[in-house]
């Protein structure tokens, strides 16, 4: 009897397995989600920043080798994620956790949080300026939408519904950026004239090596989607988020290759010509795809269109990012790198990755949509600073670790990301290398009060 009763309950328990399989079957993302959702990141963090660097920081002379430069850049620390998740399977956060000490995955997560903290609310604010600039709303309707909109995301995220907006946000994405590569082909090809003050594209190395690597370092900013496919989903097969990551990389390399020929060279088409000038001057945000083609001979119409599309992708990107940034916090609050009560509940931790965008958004909007554009810049040169120093104590852990285990291969190649990321760092203007000193002074200050 009392075998019968253990094979009972033997049974019963390897059910109680396989329906935990099942469920944990259940979760994981085909390598085409992956994909979509990692491209969706990077496509959507492009379009804030490629076109807003363009126009101010060369002020109109753009080199092509500074998207294929960022582009391999991406592609080696897309490497090394590879690498960890073949051989550890581990996303950076846990390697260096593992490996390294928690207190050094600890500024790791803490950079990277930051720097979707500060995306998140420079996405947010660029969609008020939009809906200002291109729609007539008042600064304080503008907000209230956007408000609305990011309260609508925090319910989401919080009811679970976060895989099927991803799928639409990747869907959506791509389909935008296929617009303005049609859009620009078009544009290209009709009344071509100089365009005012001689403004060129200039596909020529630029003379001065520190403007070069700053520039490397904000277009490096634009793929740091491709991290949100490496750390958003739990339980997924490594091999298929490091396939993934090295597809969206070069998927990307294509994509903006394509907007940097046909959409950026529309600007000599003669009615962009004539307005690209007078819209940079009054541009709140870092969408100015939409200034390129908005009077070639398209029709109202169209131009609505894709202001509108324009402003649905940007917030897409916040989703996806509040939804990244909510993981890692996740895994610090774990670890107990992070206050206690974190661990409790899921909403609790969107109070810092939604409420706190939704606050810094109501305050600074009217004061950043008022002054311009640089002001805005100023946002996109912090977070991009913060991703790059992330990515760099991690390439240097990387290096470390295997520096220890004498496998100098990847060791010599960990510390050669990790001397590229510095060098992009340290030819930043001053003020930015302080804001990003402060970061990392309240990182270790927020460490040491935790523990």
């Amino acid at each position: 009897m009392q075998n019968k009763r253990k094979n009972r309950g033997k049974k019963a328990v390897s059910k109680k397995a396989v329906k935990k399989l099942a469920v944990k079957k259940g979760k994981e993302h085909s390598f085409f989600e992956l994909y979509l959702h990692g491209l969706a990141g990077v496509i959507g963090l492009g379009i804030l920043v490629i076109p807003l660097f363009v126009a101010l920081v060369y002020g109109g002379i753009f080199s092509i080798y500074l998207v294929i430069g960022a582009g391999f850049l991406a592609l080696m620390i897309g490497m090394l994620i590879y690498d960890i998740s073949i051989t550890h399977n581990h996303d950076p956060y846990n390697f260096l956790k593992k490996t390294v000490k928690k207190e050094y995955s600890f500024i790791f997560a803490f950079l990277l949080l930051i720097s979707f903290i500060i995306t998140i609310t420079a996405a947010g604010i660029a969609s008020i300026g939009e809906l200002s600039l291109f729609f007539g709303l008042s600064s304080f309707t503008a907000i209230a939408v956007i408000d609305i909109v990011f309260v609508i995301m925090w319910i989401l995220i919080f009811y679970n519904r976060i895989r099927r907006t991803l799928n639409f946000a990747g869907a959506l994405k791509i389909f935008f950026v296929v617009l303005l590569i049609i859009l620009g082909v078009i544009a290209l090809f009709s009344n071509k004239v100089a365009a005012p003050g001689g403004a060129q594209i200039s596909y020529v190395l630029p003379v001065s090596a520190p403007l070069f690597l700053f520039g490397l370092l904000i277009l490096l900013w634009m793929y740091g989607g491709f991290e949100g496919a490496s750390i958003v989903y739990k339980g997924e097969k490594r091999t298929d988020v490091a396939k993934a990551l090295l597809a969206i990389i070069i998927t990307a390399i294509i994509l903006f290759g394509l907007i940097q020929t046909f959409v950026f060279t529309s600007e000599n088409s003669a009615a962009v010509g004539k307005l690209i000038y007078p819209i940079l001057l009054s541009v709140p945000t870092a969408n100015i795809f939409t200034a390129n083609i908005i009077s070639a001979p398209f029709g109202i119409g169209v131009q609505d269109v894709i202001v509108a599309l324009s402003i649905v992708v940007i917030l897409l990107t916040a989703f996806a990012l509040i939804n990244t940034s909510n993981r890692t916090l996740d895994d610090m609050s774990r670890d107990g790198l992070m206050p206690s009560f974190l661990q409790r509940d899921e909403n609790l931790k969107l109070l810092i990755t939604a409420a706190v965008p939704i606050v810094l958004i109501t305050i600074f909007a009217p004061i950043i949509v008022s002054s311009g554009v640089f002001s805005y810049l100023s946002l996109i040169i912090i977070s991009a600073l913060s991703f790059a120093a992330a990515f760099a104590f991690f390439a240097f852990g990387y290096g470390y670790v295997y520096a220890k285990k004498r496998n100098y291969a990847r060791a010599l190649f960990g510390f050669f990301v990790f001397a590229l990321l510095l060098a992009l760092i340290l030819f930043s203007p001053m003020p930015f290398l302080i804001g990003l000193i402060i970061i990392l002074i309240v990182a270790v200050i927020g460490y040491a009060l935790i523990k």
